[in-house]
């Protein structure tokens, strides 16, 4: 006979809080956060430049990817290869990234190390080469990502989702890359331009998460303290709105499956109803067993999974259903959809709320447990125009979700009447059932762009 042991108590978790920065700003206008880890030797620096996508030329879209993925290629004092291997020397990793609102610049290196990683993250913005031969190279990886990207359904997809969702009027209406073709006329001296442009300590913030020693603001001081860009201009960040509703089926001849995005102009993290609308999502369509999933993957097998989900711009944001499905049930998931989502007629129950609440609050500490995750998640709270203290408040929020504020939230914002719909896969197999499901679908042909 075997003893089974008893089941073990499971504990509720430690209070936690986000680490409190320390912040100073430097002569020339860049703002510092440090924030002391103990025991982190692996510590973190990042650098935000407030240079949202918007302050592209309009016939130059693309240049800000091609931008930041060139500034760690070599710089004057290191050039070519040289600055590689000097990073490599440090036992750092360092890369740029670009974002709707900001361009990030991130360095994880142990702490012994951190001091020559500082001075190569100076160099990286302040002088880099942005060679013709780098930014070529860079502009055909990134042109063959795209066209990957929009290979497959669900690529095809996301990209017509966001230009179904917001103005085509906004930046926010393309993907970085900008609209397929505009890359390929970005050159070196795009790049070069955009740079002496945009780069500067003006807006700046520059954030490091891990254990320290002493000295390392001095350290700050003397790679950053001087860098100045007399000609540095500031560029608003765009307000998009919505799209008008519509509905679109990209044809995709020869396709077995489709991709379903259905989606709703939102909000973003500044608004209120940010918690409430992320615990309803939560329920609806973000956990496992959320109403979407238990119903149109387990119990109807017609899915490996279908997802809603909040996707928030620094101004707006867009809340989506995501899903594949075989073309022939495509029409009656589609039909299932609204009384799913339907809150009005089946409000977010209580026990709803809890599970979506103890997951978000649950999961929060984990995201920055680690200084890079300190360092990333600061940097993207400021690109979103919020705080450090938004983590804090956002967990106050959580905490402060009832069913009744859930379901308020969700039927305001997830309107099941309303919406805008992508459907991506054989237009001559799945135009029929969408009709059928109550949509009026453009047909879009296969290379062409809503």
């Amino acid at each position: 006979m075997v003893t089974m042991p008893a089941r073990p108590t499971i504990r509720q978790p430690r209070p936690w809080s986000f680490p409190t920065g320390a912040t100073t700003t430097l002569d020339n206008g860049l703002k510092v956060i440090v924030h002391e880890l103990p025991g982190q030797y692996v510590v973190s620096v990042g650098l935000l430049l407030d240079v949202p996508l918007s302050s592209e030329p309009a016939d130059r879209e693309g240049v800000a990817l091609l931008t930041a993925s060139t500034l760690t290629e070599g710089t004057h004092s290191h050039p070519g290869t040289t600055f590689t291997e000097a990073v490599e020397a440090s036992g750092a990793v360092v890369e740029a990234s670009v974002g709707y609102s900001h361009v990030h610049v991130l360095a994880d290196v142990p702490g012994a190390h951190l001091r020559p990683t500082i001075r190569l993250l100076a160099e990286a913005v302040r002088e880099p080469q942005l060679l013709d031969a780098d930014v070529e190279r860079h502009r055909i990886l990134h042109l063959a990502q795209l066209e990957q990207q929009l290979a497959t359904g669900s690529g095809r997809a996301n990209h017509a989702l966001r230009r179904a969702l917001v103005d085509p009027g906004f930046r926010a209406s393309r993907a970085k890359h900008g609209m397929p073709g505009a890359l390929a006329e970005v050159t070196g001296a795009d790049v070069r331009a955009h740079h002496a442009a945009t780069n500067g300590p003006r807006g700046s913030v520059l954030v490091l998460s891990g254990d320290f020693d002493q000295g390392v603001l001095d350290e700050v001081q003397a790679a950053f303290g001087s860098w100045e860009n007399p000609d540095q201009r500031s560029v608003a960040h765009e307000v998009p709105t919505a799209r008008a509703r519509g509905a679109w089926l990209i044809d995709r001849p020869g396709s077995v499956q489709a991709d379903v995005r259905w989606g709703w102009f939102s909000i973003d993290r500044t608004d209120p109803r940010w918690p409430d609308l992320q615990v309803a999502t939560n329920a609806l369509g973000g956990a496992y067993l959320s109403r979407l999933n238990r119903v149109l993957r387990e119990e109807k097998g017609f899915s490996y999974g279908v997802s809603l989900v909040n996707s928030p711009l620094r101004s707006g944001g867009y809340t989506y259903t995501h899903g594949s499905f075989r073309n022939e049930v495509v029409g009656e998931a589609l039909s299932l959809m609204p009384s799913l989502l339907d809150v009005a007629a089946d409000p977010v129950t209580p026990d709803e709320v809890a599970r979506a609440r103890d997951y978000l609050v649950g999961t929060t500490p984990l995201r920055y447990a680690t200084a890079s995750g300190v360092t990333v998640g600061v940097l993207s709270l400021i690109g979103a125009g919020l705080g450090p203290d938004a983590v804090e408040k956002q967990l106050e929020g959580y905490r402060r979700v009832t069913p009744d504020s859930a379901s308020a939230a969700a039927a305001e914002l997830v309107a099941i009447d309303a919406g805008s719909l992508v459907v991506v896969g054989d237009a001559g197999a799945l135009e029929g059932p969408l009709r059928a499901a109550g949509w009026e679908p453009t047909v879009v042909p296969a290379g062409v762009w809503i």
